[in-house]
């Protein structure tokens, strides 16, 4: 007579039951393992981005920002839950790319005490859809909460300063105020919300001693498109400037007329004396790019860039420079001992630099045989020693640096005592960038979907110091629509609605009767 355990063992030796007891082992591993995957996908969120212009990503420049975080940073969106989903996503975005930054949203209607806690004690209430960003005791407002409002003001957080740019006049610069094609109203505005705060500076306003000094507030200096000379006195103060290792940039216009004789020769002899001299030429494109943008000849199309912090990220980045002029880089064995330049952007091969004003005034230009050919470069950045420094090629031992030329296509050695593109860290320089046109940050150009705006912005930054704020910004939604004629949307409907379905039913009803 068999016992209860004689019954249990031959109940298990059953093929049934062991199949079903590897289904059920089978069904706990499967379980785990989707238990686990939900687990890791809870902690770590992977997303991939498949659109053409990556609009569903962070901008390189917010990355960076995110992976160089040393404290925590705290967003807040006041708004109504159901209406803050596109902001959410975005903060989502923020939150996966670092454990530091958090976020919530505070309905205002439901949780009016604690969105108080955000408002200032003369406001009557704080606009719905609002974004806080704080850390510790300071905060930040976003009231368009767009990528680039919301890392501009952590920018903000993090330097816990306002640096001040300055843009001369008195010579016919252009003017910040002018909300013309023209005017500089809309860079302002660009370098307003990256923290920096923008000024005119006259000059001859500023005399101690008999003598123009830049003020010490200035991160950097500009001198945008000036239709008039300085003075000498103004020439040398900039320059003294740089040498004592202040910042400043020159954006200096061909001269009036085109291929003529420059009359500022304050202006030219400055660049000159960092070495880029102005040619007085105008820059004509042949290539024929530029027109598939809707530009003439005379609006070079940047086709290549230097290897240089400003143009990190530019490779497939257009930029225009309508009406400029080359610049001659001096050769480097001439140049100030320890004084280096590194070329920023350079022309198309088939570009020249057209000196001759009748043909550039009748429009009908040609390529003479005197006329520089390209590529040709366009701008230039320049760092200057300051104090008793000794030259990095002689300490390097390899003779005189390489030309500008030679090194447009070639990344330098890695040195892990120097930052990208400049001196070693501890050692201060002045810094200088010289561009042969000034139309290109006019408000029709930083407003049009060109990498115009950001190379500005990124020459600023790099003159300021702020290496952390230089990388493409984010870019507006590309419009993709198909604008299509009346005949072509009958056509797409009689082929979406009447052949297609028809083919597949015709070739449907042929089969199921040859089959019968």
């Amino acid at each position: 007579m068999s016992g209860p355990l004689d019954r249990l063992r031959t109940a298990f030796g059953r093929r049934s039951a062991r199949e079903g007891a590897n289904l059920g082992v089978t069904a706990l591993l499967l379980l785990g393992v989707l238990v686990g995957v939900n687990y890791v996908a809870n902690r770590r969120n992977v997303s991939w981005d498949l659109t053409a212009g990556g609009q569903f990503s962070l901008s390189p420049q917010t990355v960076r920002i995110l992976e160089e975080l040393d404290r925590d940073i705290r967003l807040v969106v006041l708004d109504q839950p159901r209406a803050a989903g596109r902001t959410v996503e975005l903060l989502e975005r923020y939150a996966d790319r670092s454990d530091r930054v958090a976020w919530e949203v505070i309905d205002q209607e439901a949780e009016p005490a604690r969105a108080r806690a955000y408002q200032a004690t003369a406001e009557a209430g704080i606009p719905f859809g609002t974004v806080v960003v704080e850390s510790g005791e300071r905060q930040e407002r976003v009231t368009a909460p767009q990528e680039q409002d919301i890392t501009n003001a952590i920018v903000k957080i993090l330097k816990g300063e306002t640096r001040k740019v300055y843009f001369t006049s008195g010579h016919q610069e252009r003017s910040l105020e002018e909300t013309g094609a023209g005017g500089l109203s809309a860079i302002a505005s660009r370098l307003e919300e990256s923290n920096y705060e923008v000024a005119d500076l006259a000059l001859l306003e500023h005399v101690e001693d008999g003598e123009v000094r830049i003020p010490e507030d200035a991160a950097v200096v500009i001198v945008a498109g000036p239709r008039l000379d300085l003075l000498s006195a103004e020439a040398a103060a900039l320059a003294a400037h740089v040498r004592a290792g202040g910042k400043a940039m020159l954006l200096l216009d061909p001269p009036d007329p085109p291929g003529t004789q420059d009359a500022r020769e304050e202006l030219t002899g400055l660049a000159s004396e960092f070495g880029a001299t102005p040619a007085g030429d105008v820059v004509i494109d042949a290539s024929g790019v530029g027109q598939l943008f809707g530009f003439g000849v005379e609006v070079p199309l940047a086709a290549s860039y230097g290897f240089h912090p400003i143009t990190r990220g530019f490779a497939n980045a257009a930029t225009v420079f309508p009406l400029s002029q080359s610049l001659i880089a001096t050769p480097p064995d001439e140049l100030p001992r320890g004084m280096r330049l590194s070329e920023l952007v350079l022309s198309s091969d088939v570009a020249w630099g057209e000196v001759d004003p009748e043909e550039l005034e009748s429009g009908e230009v040609n390529a003479g045989e005197e006329e520089r050919a390209g590529p040709l470069r366009l701008a230039y950045a320049v760092h200057v020693p300051t104090g008793d420094q000794e030259d990095p090629a002689d300490e390097a031992g390899a003779g005189e640096p390489d030309s500008p030329e030679a090194t447009a296509d070639r990344e330098p050695e890695a040195d892990p005592d120097r930052e990208p593109g400049g001196e070693p860290a501890e050692d201060p320089e002045g810094r200088l960038v010289i561009v042969g046109d000034s139309d290109f940050i006019g408000n029709n150009l930083a407003l049009a979907p060109l990498g115009n705006a950001d190379l500005f912005l990124n020459m600023v930054n790099w003159l300021a110091e702020d290496e952390d704020l230089i990388a493409i910004r984010p870019r507006a939604a590309e419009d993709r629509r198909i604008t299509m004629t009346s005949a072509q949307v009958r056509n797409v409907v009689l082929l979406s609605l009447v052949f297609l379905p028809g083919f597949f039913l015709i070739w449907g009803v042929t089969v199921w009767w040859s089959r019968r």
